[in-house]
């Protein structure tokens, strides 16, 4: 077997989870300045004291923005604007920048130490390790089994099924692996530095996704895969 294979992929899926994906083509040239002017400005909050305001933003960014693009027309409209590849294209462009910036949103708000959550210190970094290996883990692992087009909810864009449902990997004992278990890394962050205001934030990303879920995800779902 080569090696060589399982480990760019999984190169590859955490590179696409983390915001950026290596098959843009043309689009990496807007792409990756994007991804640094997101760091630029999660700096300029961080020294300008608008750490709170700035993870907010990327919330409603992240949450806000992704409900809009797939629960209304706006999809409909880039579709027949610039056509399904391009426009597919775009969208992996402005969900990947999304899902960056959430995660730096997550850093900044756990970086506020108004109100800390003392913790010993072999406790906070157990909870560390287990909540990374856990929450990234298993959100990986799915991943891995559904491929990253799933990840960026190309059926949702796309309005059409990507096949069978999976009942292999976390599929099998998890309903929903990547929402539930899968966020319990966004947790980390706060608890190495006992910020309540970034485990609050990271509650707020949970419930997020959940909302974003209920409201325009599963009823997609009960229309398109479940209306047999």
């Amino acid at each position: 077997m080569n090696i060589l294979k399982p480990m760019w992929k999984a190169f590859d899926i955490a590179l696409a989870m983390s915001g950026l994906r290596l098959d843009a083509g043309r689009y990496l040239f807007a792409w990756i300045p994007l991804l640094g002017a997101s760091v630029w400005l999660g700096y300029q909050a961080k020294i300008s004291g608008w750490l709170v305001e700035y993870a907010i933003s990327t919330w409603v960014f992240y949450y806000v923005g992704i409900s809009l693009i797939l629960g209304t027309r706006i999809k409909s409209v880039m579709l027949e604007k610039f056509g399904e590849n391009n426009a597919t294209k775009l969208y992996d462009m402005i969900c990947g920048l999304m899902f960056f910036n959430i995660g730096l949103g997550v850093a900044a708000a756990a970086l506020h130490y108004d109100a800390v959550l003392p913790m010993p210190t072999a406790i906070k970094w157990s909870l560390f390790v287990l909540l990374t290996v856990v929450g990234f883990g298993i959100k990986f692992w799915a991943t891995w089994i559904v491929g990253i087009n799933t990840y960026y909810f190309h059926d949702l864009f796309l309005e059409k099924s990507h096949g069978e449902y999976t009942a292999r990997g976390p599929y099998r004992r998890l309903a929903n692996p990547m929402y539930g278990v899968g966020n319990f890394h966004a947790y980390c962050p706060a608890l190495i530095t006992g910020s309540l205001i970034g485990l609050s934030f990271a509650l707020a990303c949970h419930m997020g996704i959940y909302a974003f879920y209920f409201i325009v995800e599963k009823p997609f779902i009960r229309r398109i895969y479940q209306s047999d």
